[in-house]
């Protein structure tokens, strides 16, 4: 009696993380229960790839092969040849703890893909390090719509970064998380606020973050790829505790 074997390949994963909150662009593991997403793809996959989405990302799963055997260790370390598949869709959360967004990314069979989320500014908290809460526009006065802003400076040598997104109004926190409490010499910090946007992508449902690009910031003054001003630890600091009428960007 012969015996036969069906092999379901795998073509790629897609996870959902959660964006690092000091700006550097890595991912972490999103803490607490699965995020409750809507995942909706844009773009139809290649004839035999289907997507089985979950709460903790997507497999892509490749059309099954069929032995006439007992696959052999041979067999099973020979990975099938597959052509690149680019997955393109958006994710809404549902239960609010994330910004909506757009993804495209091409998975492959030999490492998983993060798709990064940033939490919305109803799930950011604010500890007692504090927080920078601003609100921003472009040059022409519009929303500045899905927008990161990053923070850093110094301490002692080391470089210390605090990131938040914008929502569709502009609007965005920064918590100053895991700010270390301020030296007896020093009444506030010195932040660099620098900053990623596109003014074709706001006033959307939602953007890619992944396509956004450096951009240039006023505070009152001259467009520069950067503004400094102090913030002092603890408080929650606004364009008004700053004495500036706000934060405007400007593509470059």
């Amino acid at each position: 009696m012969s015996e036969e074997a069906i092999r379901i390949r795998s073509a790629g994963a897609v996870f959902w993380a959660e964006a690092l909150p000091d700006g550097s662009g890595g991912v972490r593991a999103i803490a607490g229960p699965p995020p409750a997403l809507q995942v909706t793809l844009r773009s139809a996959l290649p004839s035999g790839i289907t997507a089985d989405t979950g709460s903790r990302g997507l497999v892509l799963l490749a059309s099954p092969i069929l032995y006439d055997h007992v696959p052999t260790q041979t067999d099973l370390a020979t990975v099938p040849s597959l052509p690149p598949i680019t997955v393109s869709g958006a994710t809404q959360s549902l239960d609010g703890r994330f910004h909506p967004r757009l993804f495209s990314v091409t998975p492959t069979p030999a490492a998983p893909t993060f798709v990064a989320l940033r939490p919305s500014l109803q799930a950011t908290r604010i500890g007692e390090a504090g927080a920078v809460v601003l609100s921003v526009k472009w040059q022409d006065g519009s929303a500045a719509s899905w927008c990161v802003l990053r923070l850093t400076c110094t301490r002692n040598s080391v470089n210390l970064g605090f990131s938040g997104q914008t929502d569709i109004m502009g609007d965005v926190i920064i918590p100053l998380t895991g700010l270390p409490p301020l030296p007896a010499s020093q009444t506030n910090d010195v932040m660099t606020l620098t900053a990623l946007g596109d003014p074709t992508q706001s006033g959307q449902a939602a953007a890619d973050p992944d396509a956004l690009h450096a951009v240039q910031i006023s505070a009152g003054g001259t467009f520069a790829a950067q503004q400094t001003f102090p913030v002092t630890r603890g408080g929650i600091t606004t364009a008004a505790t700053l004495s500036i009428p706000g934060v405007t960007l400007q593509p470059t």
